[in-house]
């Protein structure tokens, strides 16, 4: 078996940690991508805190147990155990949680678990992940918030920073702030909760848009709402969108584990087929608010996001 791997924080300079984490031991692989919202008075951010308590419980399991058929309830369980000690420890005002794309390999089978936007990619061309339609109504907002803010004369790197605090803050907040308009605000609202009526209501798409990315967790885990999404976090999770497949082994040539600070899914299997097709998609969509629309974009001093990438080659 060959494995190689790459991890990125967002920072260009690549001197401070991100919130990917990457476990890569005797029997397991897999990728962690906690979510981002900002550092605790430790220094270290929620995101790091729950992707590395879920990468640390993972491979303790593997050092001591059969995980091509411990059943998944038991996983998360001591999963969610482990990032409410860590949300204590942070001193219980953030909220801790991350995805996870995770293949277990046994002597007969490949047993991959899939929590969430990260992904895993299998033979190149079968891949394993769940989108949640949250991030669509966030984006589309975005885009719209960046769009109005790019003629104000400001900079992209300034104008890209009030965006991105309305996305998190809500639109209320660039309302207040004096960002946008009420009006501004009301159309954006409007034009969302049109493109997306199939999927939620109007007035959950404006409540969610008003209050921003900061309380996108009252969504997490909830299998009563259109916006409900599986996360690993400190509520028992919601099972219904988890992948939990198991492969022959000997059908399975390649395993590419990945977050979602890649934009684009390269056609070639190899780490740097993932970051040639990174680097093409900061070169076309260098902001995220066309042909790689996203929740944030790229500034002189930030990507976008975080990536992470793990090849593995059963060979």
């Amino acid at each position: 078996m060959q494995i190689s791997s790459l991890t990125y924080s967002r920072d260009r300079t690549g001197r401070q940690a991100g919130d990917d984490s990457l476990l890569i031991l005797p029997g397991i692989c897999g990728v962690f991508d906690g979510a981002s919202s900002g550092a605790t008075g430790s220094g270290i951010s929620p995101g790091q805190a729950a992707s590395r308590a879920a990468a640390s419980v993972l491979g303790e399991f593997a050092a001591t147990r059969t995980m091509t058929d411990i059943p998944a309830a038991e996983v998360f369980s001591a999963i969610r155990e482990r990032i409410c000690r860590t949300e204590k420890l942070l001193g219980n005002s953030f909220r801790a949680s991350t995805t996870m794309a995770v293949a277990f390999f046994g002597a007969e089978t490949v047993r991959l678990l899939v929590v969430g936007d990260s992904g895993i990619r299998m033979n190149g061309d079968q891949i394993y992940r769940r989108l949640k339609p949250v991030d669509d109504l966030s984006t589309t907002a975005r885009i719209e918030v960046f769009n109005l803010l790019k003629s104000s004369g400001n900079s992209a790197d300034e104008v890209e920073a009030q965006t991105r605090r309305i996305s998190f803050q809500g639109l209320d907040c660039g309302v207040s702030e004096s960002v946008l308009t009420e009006t501004d605000a009301t159309q954006i609202c409007s034009l969302v909760s049109e493109r997306y009526a199939d999927i939620v209501a109007p007035q959950q798409t404006e409540a969610f848009l008003r209050t921003g990315i900061r309380c996108q967790y009252m969504y997490a885990n909830r299998p009563d709402h259109p916006l409900g999404y599986s996360s690993l976090n400190c509520d028992p999770i919601l099972m219904d969108d988890v992948i939990d497949v198991s492969k022959p082994i000997a059908e399975v040539e390649t395993l590419e584990f990945f977050t979602d600070g890649y934009f684009d899914i390269p056609e070639g299997v190899s780490v740097s087929a993932w970051e040639k097709a990174f680097d093409a998609s900061e070169a076309i969509d260098f902001h995220k608010t066309k042909s790689f629309p996203s929740v944030k974009g790229s500034t002189s001093k930030e990507f976008a996001d975080d990536r992470s990438v793990i090849v593995v080659r059963n060979s």
